[in-house]
This record gives structure tokens, sequence and C-alpha cells, in this order.
């Protein structure tokens, strides 16, 4: 059944979803952002996002370097995305990714990649990526350039509670050949002519910084809102400059009827994000 799922599973440069109960038929939510090494497509056409980061050292500085930036988005409308890459202390734009797309059906998603290219590095220190809808701030996430591994100051900001970066469904997690984590076989709905089924995936969530020991947890909820699955807590420690993706492995998970299933994620058991897994029959 998985690989009958899998091979239905459409994922291309823009996909479609539905999100859960938009209260405004025009309005943008940002899903999640993740720096990476590259970003490409797997033998089944699904998104690789291979060797997650949030630190660069460098022997020596000045320097440049390359690498990828994917973004996420669930929502209604048209809009112009914008997601820039500042110094650190946010006076300077050293790089910039955009586009427009117009999300025509009700609770759309769409994600895109690009790659910040020859970008020049002149010190050490917090770098800021902002990603923009329509001029308007949705999440500021930080880039840490190190020079020889010297330690850098750090934003108090940055020591409080960690980011979620990122929540994203997925068939598999591992840690490439530099020891980075990657992200296989990313998607955005299921298309069976099948119910029920069942399925065994991942959800990953990336939390940047924050300087303490929490707890995370996900729910699932079926179309008609009936709590599915609740996962084990599990504790986790940061430091500001850490990334650290966590992922509940959920086997032969049972979607019995077409619609959304809401995934919420909680950090000390407060919601802070969520995303729909939309079954569609065919």
């Amino acid at each position: 059944m998985k690989k009958l799922i899998i091979s239905l599973l459409i994922s291309i440069f823009f996909v479609f979803s539905l999100s859960y109960a938009q209260e405004n038929p025009n309005s943008i939510k940002l899903i999640g952002v993740a720096i990476a090494s590259s970003i490409e497509e797997d033998e089944y056409g699904l998104t690789l996002i291979d060797g997650i980061f949030s630190i660069i050292n460098f022997d020596s500085l000045p320097q440049t370097d390359t690498f990828s930036l994917y973004s996420r988005w669930m929502g209604n409308g048209k809009y112009d995305i914008e997601i820039n890459l500042l110094n650190p202390s946010k006076e300077k734009i050293l790089g910039t990714i955009d586009d427009s797309f117009e999300l025509t059906r009700e609770n759309e998603v769409f994600y895109f990649w690009g790659n910040f290219e020859d970008i020049a590095f002149d010190e050490p220190g917090v770098y800021w990526i902002q990603v923009k809808a329509d001029g308007k701030l949705l999440k500021e996430i930080p880039l840490f350039v190190l020079e020889n591994d010297e330690d850098i100051d750090i934003p108090e900001n940055l020591t409080q509670k960690p980011i979620l970066a990122f929540t994203l469904p997925a068939l598999e997690i591992y840690e490439n050949d530099y020891g980075l984590t990657s992200l296989k076989g990313i998607y955005e709905y299921y298309a069976t002519d099948e119910l029920p089924f069942t399925d065994s995936f991942i959800i990953a969530n990336g939390w940047m910084s924050g300087e303490s020991e929490y707890n995370q947890h996900i729910e699932i909820f079926s179309p008609d809102k009936k709590l599915l699955y609740k996962s084990e807590p599990q504790s986790f420690e940061t430091n500001a400059g850490s990334i650290i993706t966590l992922f509940d492995e959920i086997s032969n998970f049972s979607f019995e009827k077409e619609g959304d299933y809401l995934v919420k994620v909680f950090l000390d058991d407060e919601e802070v994000n969520s995303f729909v897994l939309k079954v569609i029959k065919e």
C-alpha cells in the first residue's frame, strides 16, 4: 500500500494542500523555513532537503559561501515573497530570494527554494534571514558565522524559547556524509483511489536556539476533529547556536476518510504550529 500511496503523492515546484479552518479567505501562513546544503527532488519526485544547518565556520574571514533555503507556505490569495539575508547589524542585505504566486484554490500549499549565491561574509557574528510576504515580516531566523570556532556575542532573545523553524511531513530522516540532518520524501497530500488505507511517515520539527530543556509532542486529528494520535513527549536541550531536528515516527496510521487531517505541534504543552495532511479520493 505504501508504494501505491507514494506513487500518488504529488510534489512539484508548486503543490496543493488544504490548511485548517482559515478565518480570512485571503491569508498566508509560513509553515517552515530551512537552511540547507542543497535541495532537490528524490527518486519519487518528492522534496529532499540535504544537510540542514545553522552554523558556518570559516578558518578565516572574509570569505564567500553558497547555500540553499527552503520555504513552505499555506493560504489563499496572491503574494509577493521576499527572503533576505542580512548582516549582523541588519543594515545591509547580502542576498535575496524572491517569488510571486497566486493561491487560487481554498487553502493551498506552495513551497519554493532557492540559493544564496556567493554571499560575502566579512565578519563573524549572528546574521539574519528575514522572511516577508507582501512586505510584512513573518519570521526571522539566525545564521551563526564563526571564524576558527571562536565564540561570538549572542543576542539575548536567542537564549529564550527555541524558534520552531519548520514542521514537515516526510518519509525518511538521516544524517548525510557530513553528519548533518537530511529529510527525504517531503510531501503535501495523499491522492488515492482506495479508502481506508494505512501509511507510515514521520513528522519532523526543527528547533533553533534557546538555552534550556524543553518538551515537544504532536497531535493528529481526523477531518471531523477527533484526536487520532498523540505522541509521547520528547525532551530536548538547546543552546543559542543549535538547530535540533526531532521527529515522531508514525507507523501504520489509518486514514479512514478523505479530508483534512490536522497536525498540531506543542512546546511544553503550548501549541506553536499546525498544518494539514490532506487525503483526496480520486
